[in-house]
Order: structure tokens, then C-alpha cells, then sequence
């Protein structure tokens, strides 16, 4: 036989392995969306319809405007968590192989991403109370730490293989707004009812990061011959 013939049986075992990777990537990155499609989802059971006998204009006007808080609370959370599958998103699509870190990591990450709802609701019922909107930003925090130390797990492990590390301009997105979210605690106790209103901060980190990118682009592109 010649020497650089290869073992059918060694040949078939190493397929089945690159198949069972490949399957356990794939099953955790459709649990991931799955979570977090459920979750963006359900944030919207807190919107609640008026329930008025015989309305008028005005009184639809007023029990529409008495909701306010539960409409910004669903909208910064729709934000954040969609901010999050974006992230999550493009760390994982770097991510050529499965690992048990990986798995712990993600699994965190969606574990606070699964209870953001609760959060929500809460800080949309209970908004002008300070403890409300401390625990809505705490949970945020934890939830950018979990993708923080998934992206330093994914780097740490050479989980990406020859795929490009992470750029500076989302490395500061989620810098930025771990920040947002840690200043929110204490706001919310100096701000009291219109602590919610210091959550617009948000906007902030995202406008950082896209204009970073657009410098990077035109810095590249003057660069060139």
C-alpha cells in the first residue's frame, strides 16, 4: 500500500467528528436566535391596549399618554436586545469550531437575554422608581459582561481560526455602553422618576461606532495609491 493512501476508517472517523462540530456550532447558533427572538417578542406583551367602555378622543389620548413609560421601556429594550444579537451575531460568524467555554459563555449570555422581559416590564411599570430602572441597568450590565468574556473566550481559545480579530470600533460600542449602563444605577437614585429618560444615552455608543467605521473607510480609501 502506498504511504500516502489513508485509512478509510480514520478517514470516516475524522468526517464524523467535523460533523458533530460542525452540528454542535450550528444547534447552539439556532438556540441563540431562537432566545433571542423570543425575547424581542415578547417584550411587546407589555404594551397593553386601552380598555375603555365608551372612549372618546381625549380619553384614548390620555390612557395612551399614562402608558408613555411602558412604550420607551419596550423600545430601549427592543434596542438593546437587538443590539446584542447583532454583536453576538458578529463575534460568532468568525467562530469555526465548537468548544465547551463557547457553550458556557453563550448560555450565560442567554440566560439574562431570556429574562430581559421581566426587566422590561418592570422598568415600564414601575419606571419612576429608582430601584426599577438600577435593576433593569444591573441586568444590562451582566449581559455585556457575558459577551465581553465570550469575545475574550473566543480570542483566548483560537476559536476563529484564520478569521479577522475583533475591531477597536465594537470592542468601543460595548465599552461605551457597559458604561451607559453602569452610570444608569446611580442616575436612577439621583434622577428618581425621570432616571428612564438618562437611558437615550444609549444612542450614543452606536453613533460612536459608525463613526468610526466611516473614518477607518475613508482613511483606507485616501491610503490608496
Amino acid at each position: 500500500m502506498a504511504e500516502d493512501d489513508e485509512d478509510p476508517d480514520t478517514e470516516l472517523s475524522s468526517s464524523r467528528t467535523i460533523r458533530r462540530e460542525d452540528n454542535s456550532l450550528g444547534r447552539l447558533l439556532t438556540l441563540s436566535d431562537g432566545i433571542f427572538a423570543i425575547a424581542m417578542t415578547l417584550l411587546a406583551l407589555d404594551l397593553r391596549v386601552p380598555d375603555l367602555s365608551h372612549p372618546t378622543e381625549h380619553e384614548l389620548l390620555k390612557q395612551l399618554g399614562n402608558q408613555s413609560a411602558s412604550y420607551l421601556s419596550f423600545a430601549v429594550s427592543f434596542y438593546v436586545v437587538a443590539t446584542y444579537w447583532i454583536r453576538h451575531r458578529q463575534l460568532m460568524r468568525s467562530v469555526v469550531t465548537s468548544h465547551p467555554v463557547l457553550i458556557r459563555d453563550t448560555l450565560l449570555l442567554l440566560l439574562i437575554v431570556a429574562a430581559m422581559p421581566f426587566f422590561a416590564g418592570l422598568l415600564g411599570r414601575y419606571g419612576s422608581q429608582p430601584i426599577a430602572l438600577a435593576l433593569y441597568a444591573a441586568a444590562n450590565v451582566l449581559a455585556l459582561l457575558s459577551l465581553m468574556a465570550l469575545n475574550h473566550d473566543v480570542e483566548r481559545l483560537g476559536l476563529t481560526g484564520d478569521a479577522e480579530p475583533d475591531d477597536y470600533a465594537h470592542r468601543a460600542q460595548t465599552w461605551l455602553t457597559l458604561a451607559v449602563f453602569a452610570l444608569t444605577i446611580p442616575a436612577a437614585f439621583l434622577l428618581r422618576r425621570h432616571g428612564p429618560w438618562f437611558l437615550i444615552l444609549l444612542a450614543v455608543p452606536n453613533r460612536f461606532a459608525s463613526l468610526r467605521r466611516l473614518f477607518t473607510r475613508r482613511s483606507g480609501a485616501s491610503a490608496r495609491p
